[in-house]
């Protein structure tokens, strides 16, 4: 079991702070479920998830009734049924963040899973493929180096809302070795090092709770993409002027969290000499259950 960050984490973190931008926007794009069209639209980085650099997972905010949901997240027959929707296999994702002032660019790639009051639970093989451990074991062994980096990129810019073995006797009767324990309790080690649906949960408030009132309030709005109509055109008028009459976290169950489990990283940089510099990082299956990261630097 390993809870490594990826070499391409120091590096993106730096280019944030270096950013004099009050936040991160980047394109995110993925390939409609029901038209195989490709989709891309604008969002805004937000934190790592659970607030921890080593998960390697980079999260934005997005409202759960958004065409990207139907998009990407959700069963195409649930979605023309009418009845409750069916999250459909995790999506293949790009994205691509540009940093105008340093002229660097990553361009990420990979699966995406969404977290919400909807979709509460995540995908075993996404926890597994990507090795996303529980935070109380972040917390328990954590004893990197680097505190000053500081994952809270966005805490508080609201600007946008948007992972058998037996050995046979010689009467081919089937012997329980040790083996086999060590097996057995490698995988409830596994299922212990999951996050747990509270936890879960705690990561949606933590992230709900950073947002600023008025970023809270559009998740109150009528549905994006609605028919705008006198009675739509008065709610987002009340909105705008904080008269809506409801509670702050009604919003809550339209709010959702997209995170982004990475495979691979293609990082330029164009005011580097030689023309600029270009690194590419590939995720790779540790034989070893290490999060193993291929590095290699390529022409500009």
């Amino acid at each position: 079991m390993s809870h490594e960050m990826a070499p391409w984490v120091p590096m993106f973190i730096q280019s944030c702070k270096n950013n004099t931008e009050p936040f991160v926007p980047f394109q995110f794009a993925t390939v409609d479920k029901l038209t195989n069209k490709p989709r891309c639209r604008t969002v805004v980085f937000r934190d790592f998830l659970f607030h921890d650099k080593k998960t390697n997972v980079l999260t934005f905010n997005t409202d759960m009734r958004s065409s990207k949901i139907t998009e990407s997240f959700i069963e195409p027959s649930s979605s023309n049924s009418g009845g409750d929707n069916q999250r459909c296999e995790t999506p293949f994702f790009e994205v691509c963040v540009y940093f105008p002032e340093t002229w660097e660019q990553y361009r990420f790639s990979g699966q995406s899973f969404i977290l919400s009051r909807q979709f509460k639970e995540i995908p075993d093989e996404i926890i597994s493929k990507y090795e996303i451990f529980s935070p109380r074991l972040s917390e328990a062994s954590d004893n990197s180096t680097d505190e000053d980096i500081d994952t809270s990129i966005n805490d508080h810019n609201d600007k946008n809302n948007d992972a058998d073995d037996h050995n046979i006797n010689n009467d081919n009767t089937l012997i329980k070795t040790t083996d086999d324990d060590d097996d057995d309790d490698e995988h409830h080690e596994d299922e212990d090092s999951q996050p747990q649906p509270q936890e879960w949960d705690a990561e949606l408030l933590r992230q709900w709770s950073s947002l600023s009132r008025h970023t809270k309030s559009l998740y109150r709005k009528p549905a994006p993409g609605q028919k705008l109509t006198s009675e739509t055109s008065k709610q987002l008028d009340k909105l705008h002027r904080g008269v809506d009459g409801a509670k702050e976290d009604v919003g809550l169950e339209n709010f959702g969290i997209v995170c982004l489990c990475i495979d691979s990283v293609d990082y330029l940089n164009l005011k580097e000499g030689r023309g600029g510099e270009r690194w590419i990082f590939q995720k790779t299956d540790g034989k070893d259950e290490e999060d193993l990261w291929e590095e290699q630097e390529v022409c500009p």
